[in-house]
């Protein structure tokens, strides 16, 4: 679908024989709009892109209360598909393996869910460029002593499976005596709820997501330590998509930053902006 995204369909002339029947004059306009009708249709399906997005991850890509997808990253991708020409057909999932999955088999276009750019991944995906930067670090109960990564040894934390956090726990256990390593789990429900009754003891957080729960007064948790990871935020492409797709959304892109709308929509969901970013 994505070799066909932004081409240009042209429907075949039809060539109408004149003839002194009345019937197949009027039968003319009939037929003509019927042709303009398949070829708005095909040409409305060529310019779509199938995106998938987590519908759970507060204020990134959530639900609202009244059944609508949004968030900063939502708002974000429709203001660039809309300056690109193209429409967006969603799809929901928190399973991040099944979404990398799912452009790799060509079910999904690209990803809404904060993904970041890492050497490896660009080594199978062709990511636009970068449109934000966050930082990471562990969320506890506020009652709880440990200070920095390094108390949560031995603990339970939760993550998101075939992330970057994935990633960085694998490397941060690789060295340490099997009852210092941290134990990975993942949740399907809220990871705050999850939290503040003990199912684990602490999960990684954008510093933006946990100012933006905190300002909500529902729960008393804190950050602890240095942040683990520096994340840069780009939205990835099958290697073999229509580069004239990611040329549209890196022109979008740098519309946006420049005249404000990125910052805008960041302050909006964020209170504070991260969109212009230092990485290249």
């Amino acid at each position: 679908m994505r070799k066909r995204i932004l081409s240009v369909l042209l429907a075949g002339a039809m060539v109408l024989s004149m003839a002194a029947c009345g019937s197949k004059e009027e039968a003319q306009p009939e037929e003509a709009t019927e042709a303009t009708e398949e070829t708005k249709e095909e040409t409305e399906e060529a310019k779509e892109i199938t995106v998938v997005a987590t519908g759970s991850f507060y204020p990134i890509s959530y639900t609202d209360d009244n059944g609508d997808l949004t968030g900063f990253e939502v708002e974000a991708i429709k203001e660039v598909a809309k300056r690109a020409g193209l429409t967006i057909k969603w799809e929901l999932s928190d399973d991040y393996t099944a979404m990398f999955g799912g452009i790799d088999s060509g079910i999904y276009d690209t990803i809404v869910g904060q993904i970041s750019v890492t050497p490896e991944r660009e080594k199978t995906y062709t990511f636009t460029d970068i449109y934000a930067e966050n930082a990471i670090r562990m969320c506890v109960r506020s009652d709880d002593a440990a200070e920095s990564v390094d108390d949560l040894q031995g603990r339970k934390v939760c993550i998101q499976f075939g992330t970057v956090l994935q990633d960085f726990f694998d490397a941060y256990n690789a060295d340490l005596a099997d009852d210092k390593k941290i134990e990975c789990v993942e949740t399907t429900g809220s990871p705050y709820e999850e939290l503040e009754v003990g199912h684990f003891d602490a999960f990684p957080i954008t510093e933006l997501s946990f100012d933006s729960v905190m300002e909500k007064g529902e729960y008393d948790f804190k950050l602890i330590g240095d942040p683990i990871i520096i994340d840069y935020q780009a939205w990835p492409f099958a290697k073999d998509a229509d580069p004239e797709i990611i040329e549209a959304f890196n022109t979008a892109i740098k519309e946006m930053q420049k005249d404000g709308t990125l910052s805008d929509l960041s302050n909006k969901f964020y209170g504070r902006d991260v969109t212009q970013v230092s990485a290249e």
